[in-house]
């Protein structure tokens, strides 16, 4: 019962450094609530932008992500799914 405290503390002692990412990300809401812009700053999605714009009846028109690293493509389906492209 007592070794695993140890050994806890022993790994934690051997491996002094944690690799954290930090971000933040900043929401925008318009007049009636809807998300109309998201921006991401930090160490992993850093510049990452998102705006969106709605038509009269409330429904996402556009969905856009600009400073992305990689390619995506937002379709129709369940409101809009965004499928990451590899290569």
């Amino acid at each position: 019962m007592k070794i695993l405290p140890i050994c806890a503390c022993m790994s934690m002692a051997c491996f002094p450094e944690h690799a954290f990412a930090s971000s933040t990300t900043t929401y925008t809401y318009d007049a009636l609530g809807r998300l109309v812009q998201a921006s991401t700053t930090g160490t992993v999605n850093n510049g990452v932008q998102m705006s969106t714009t709605y038509d009269a009846a409330d429904n996402r028109q556009t969905y856009q992500v600009t400073g992305s690293r990689s390619k995506v493509v937002v379709v129709p389906i369940n409101g809009l799914t965004v499928i990451p492209i590899t290569n």
